[in-house]
């Protein structure tokens, strides 16, 4: 089988992400159909609706409501919905929460506070797959459904809480035993991946079509039918989101004149980047740094 080595956290521009999905049948968002795939962060899966198969690392199970998994960085994954979902006039629906866990964001916080080893301690084993059930499956549903709805410490601290009912309760069970992860043959990176961080770190610098396509080495046609099949939005209004949003995060965390933050945008005159962010926000660069100061 094929693996997609593929990264979430670029995908999303978030380290911690709780995505509550409704579909005809099973599938992420940041993928053009269901792969079997591996990436850093951790993941936590509660289905809510539907059934089918998942594959954790070499061992394929049924699914179906109810089920929750929490699987480990980089372990090889999938969840297929059953054939009945793709034929032409279903009324199935698969409904799931999926959470994405960067585990860059506790690591530190892990290593330098004991009271946390319960935590890492199921981290590490998450490499094997963990299946919830019992109470502790209906705390951690519960709580997801409404982290999903809340931002900032909320969402950090109930998510903590999350991983520590995982590592303290004895309603769980391990998915995989001695299994190894570099025994693929045929992996692949995800070239859209490599094309976003680009795109992250050339901000500042003009972009063009053929750069990007080269990165992903493909034509530029082929490109972008491709970025458009993955983001749903075409290659020069996804870069010019990103500039919009690198811009309004430099607006409110710096002192940095507009004609600076421009350039630091990618923007070739302060006129040209004022015209286009407010395009975009509705109001000049001005009056949402103003706002920003007003509101902190």
């Amino acid at each position: 089988m094929r693996l997609l080595k593929t990264e979430i956290t670029p995908l999303i521009n978030d380290v911690l992400h709780i995505d509550v999905r409704d579909q005809v049948f099973l599938w992420s968002p940041y993928h053009t159909q269901p792969s079997f795939h591996a990436h850093p962060e951790l993941e936590l899966v509660f289905v809510l609706e539907g059934f089918g198969k998942r594959i954790i690392g070499n061992k394929m199970e049924p699914f179906e409501a109810g089920d929750m998994v929490f699987v480990g960085s980089n372990v090889p994954h999938l969840w297929l919905s059953d054939p009945v979902f793709y034929e032409e006039g279903s009324s199935l629906r698969s409904k799931v929460i999926v959470t994405y866990i960067h585990p860059k964001i506790f690591n530190q916080v892990f290593d330098l506070i004991k009271e946390f080893e319960g935590i890492r301690e199921m981290i590490r084993q998450s490499s094997k797959g963990i299946r919830i059930f019992g109470e502790t499956r209906e705390i951690i549903a519960e709580k997801l459904l409404s982290l999903s709805a809340v931002e900032g410490f909320e969402k950090v601290n109930g998510l903590l809480q999350v991983m520590n009912l995982i590592s303290v309760s004895d309603e769980k069970e391990f998915i995989v035993n001695n299994y190894e992860t570099d025994h693929y043959d045929d992996v692949y990176p995800d070239r859209l991946v490599d094309v976003i961080k680009f795109l992250k770190d050339n901000l500042h610098e003009p972009i063009t079509l053929r750069q990007v396509a080269d990165i992903a080495c493909m034509t530029e046609q082929s490109f972008c039918r491709f970025f458009k099949k993955r983001t749903q939005k075409n290659f020069t209004r996804f870069l010019s989101d990103l500039r919009v949003v690198h811009a309004c995060h430099l607006l409110v965390r710096s002192d940095n004149a507009i004609e600076e933050i421009a350039s630091q945008c990618g923007y070739g005159s302060a006129s040209h980047f004022c015209k286009v962010f407010k395009e975009y926000t509705g109001v000049s660069p001005f009056r949402y740094k103003t706002s920003a100061n007003e509101h902190r």
